[in-house]
């Protein structure tokens, strides 16, 4: 018997990283699971890689900053399913550092970490109340919406608002059976980590200058060493899972100790 057995979940930004690894042990532990990324292909390819590892998924494109284009996402989980167990609002981007950006970069920022995850909440909700009390919603913060992000502060902006939103949503749902929390990771090793390291937000690519910042970042974590991609993975299925029926309205840093 699978921890997920007789679930349905949802997975944005799921394509790689993070949403991959979790989309994967969703499916491992019996779920059905919605993979949705902006990247038709890679969603494609990470559906048919669940399915040929004996699982069941289904790909969907979606650009999260775009109402419409969430309303649509879920009105295939509807129509296939029916019922939504576990919603994870995970798709996210780095954002511009500073504060010198343009008004276009802090709306596109704030519509794919925030309102994307306000939205999808709401479009999903009949799902998830078709689901209660077995229902979950989980959203990917960050250890930058717990302590300030002076490199990015729009990127800590809206994930701290990922944090009140997540509390909030708690408090009015959990009388209908339907829980939220709240992730937070800290430097994982995914392709978004190239773009953190670099204060240019260009994207390093891999090699000696690469290394070493990561290699940096990581003397500066108490378990010394950057996350895997796995390491979320595993708090998100727990936070899915019934094992943590009695668990909402907080969040869980995957940080290796840097927020304590």
């Amino acid at each position: 018997m699978g921890r997920l057995d007789d679930t349905v979940a949802l997975v944005t930004g799921g394509a790689s990283g993070m949403g991959l690894a979790s989309a994967t042990r969703f499916a491992e532990e019996g779920a059905a699971v919605v993979v949705a990324d902006l990247d038709a292909a890679a969603a494609d390819r990470a559906a048919a890689g669940i399915v040929a590892g004996g699982g069941e998924a289904k790909a969907v494109q979606v650009d999260v900053g775009s109402v419409a284009s969430l309303r649509a996402m879920v009105e295939v989980v509807a129509a296939q399913y029916g019922r939504l167990n576990v919603l994870f609002n995970h798709a996210g981007i780095p954002g511009p550092p500073g504060l010198d950006l343009t008004e276009e970069e802090f709306d596109r920022t704030v519509d794919i970490n925030l309102k994307s995850q306000f939205f999808g909440t709401q479009l999903a909700l009949p799902l998830l109340r078709a689901a209660a009390p077995r229902a979950s919603i989980i959203y990917t913060s960050s250890v930058s919406g717990l302590m300030a992000a002076p490199s990015s502060p729009i990127y800590g902006m809206t994930k701290g608002g990922t944090q009140i939103l997540m509390r909030s949503v708690a408090k009015q749902l959990g009388p209908e059976g339907i829980r939220a929390n709240a992730i937070c990771p800290g430097p994982t090793n995914t392709p978004m980590l190239r773009t953190f390291v670099d204060p240019d937000r260009a994207g390093m690519a891999e090699g000696d200058d690469y290394d070493q910042q990561v290699a940096a970042r990581a003397a500066r974590i108490p378990l010394r060493r950057a996350a895997e991609p796995e390491d979320t993975a595993e708090v998100a299925l727990f936070l899915a899972s019934d094992e943590s029926r009695y668990v909402t309205g907080t969040w869980i840093p995957v940080d290796g100790g840097m927020s304590a």
